[in-house]
């Protein structure tokens, strides 16, 4: 399970990355950022964006594992 989350976090970090990524860029070309300024800081929401969905998967994860899957029956 704890496998598939690291997937899941993978998949939709990279499209929210993406998204972060494209949005930064375009926010801050608006005031008047160039060159190798606008990318890294449109580089580094998107990892930032990336760490915090991979972080978030593994923790609904866990959680899940932890709590949800792994419940035994009662009664």
């Amino acid at each position: 399970m704890l496998i598939f989350s690291i997937v899941i976090g993978i998949a939709f970090g990279f499209i929210a990355a993406l998204m972060a990524f494209v949005i930064t860029w375009h926010e801050y070309e608006k005031h008047k950022l160039t060159g190798k300024r606008l990318f890294k800081e449109a580089f580094q929401a998107a990892i930032f964006t990336f760490g915090i969905f991979l972080l978030l998967s593994l923790l609904i994860g866990f959680l899940l594992v932890r709590f949800v899957i792994n419940r035994p029956m009662s009664g």
